[in-house]
């Protein structure tokens, strides 16, 4: 957790005396403050503080019996892009109250993992405070290792063609999970051509002039990514307490918009739209009702 600090101008704070200062600090100066009673002994609180526009941490307690040994916190940041999502489903990590979300994605070929900011929300929403259900989320994420590299070149029609290519593909996955076997039948084909293409390209041509963006899940924990992708959107941030500088970026991957912060020491080169950037991100978001 300490590296993720680093993303949002903290960095200074990578110690178990440090971080219970920042934990301290942010209780004690919160601008928000949320709770949801777990059961008749327990309640659990959230402080925030925000440390620029769209970043900050939170402190989660268990107030109770033996509150004490059960603290945790997380850094976040806000996304811009809201995406429609059906039915999301929610699990429990083991160690604490934090809760991750799972979707269906038919960009990325496997189900997104994200760690779920607006905890106490999700609880009220899934115990019935609030009728609604959950149909969209909000990607972002914090990176501790990246670089930027140059953009593969197209012009507009080849964008085009890849966006209409990639909603024929979407349709075609939708259909396979419905039991379509002639769908089933043109994915498989379309993989075989793909892998194919690859194979031959590669042997004359860098594996980056081929591969124009890819989202793949990073070691064993289920919300950590390798991602590639290209950059819509930059801009300089400073941590309002440290002063520290980090990059606000908006990367667009295998068609989903990722907002995501990184400190100028851990990426390799100027991120600038337009250019790329590859590097290792802590996947995280909000759900919400639209």
């Amino acid at each position: 957790m300490y590296q993720y600090l680093r993303a949002i101008g903290l960095g200074k704070y990578n110690t178990k005396k440090k971080i219970r200062e920042l934990t301290d600090y942010v209780k004690e100066n919160a601008v928000r403050r949320d709770s949801y009673q777990l059961n008749e002994e327990e309640e659990l609180i959230i402080y925030e503080k925000e440390f620029g526009e769209a970043v900050g941490v939170a402190v989660a307690e268990i107030a109770g019996p033996d509150y004490s040994e059960k603290e945790f916190f997380f850094p976040y940041v806000r996304g811009l892009n809201c995406l429609f999502h059906d039915s999301p489903e929610f699990e429990k990590y083991t160690s604490c109250h934090e809760y991750a979300c799972i979707c269906d994605e038919n960009n990325l070929g496997i189900p997104l993992i994200f760690h779920v900011n607006n905890i106490v929300e999700y609880l009220k929403r899934k115990n019935g405070v609030f009728q609604e259900e959950f149909n969209s989320i909000t990607l972002s994420g914090l990176s501790f290792k990246g670089m930027v590299i140059l953009p593969i070149e197209r012009d507009e029609h080849q964008r085009k063609k890849e966006r209409r290519g990639n909603e024929l593909r979407n349709q075609m996955i939708d259909a396979a999970k419905a039991g379509d076997v002639d769908a089933m039948e043109q994915l498989t084909l379309e993989d075989m051509d793909t892998y194919t293409l690859v194979s031959n390209r590669s042997k004359k041509e860098d594996i980056f002039t081929i591969v124009h963006s890819y989202f793949m899940p990073y070691t064993v924990e289920c919300d950590k990514y390798s991602i590639l992708g290209d950059i819509i959107d930059v801009s300089t941030m400073r941590n309002t307490m440290t002063g520290e500088e980090f990059y606000y970026i908006s990367l667009e991957c295998n068609s989903i918009q990722i907002e995501f912060t990184i400190a100028k020491s851990d990426i390799t080169g100027v991120p600038e739209k337009g250019r790329r950037f590859k590097g290792y991100i802590w996947l995280q978001g909000e759900v919400d009702c639209m």
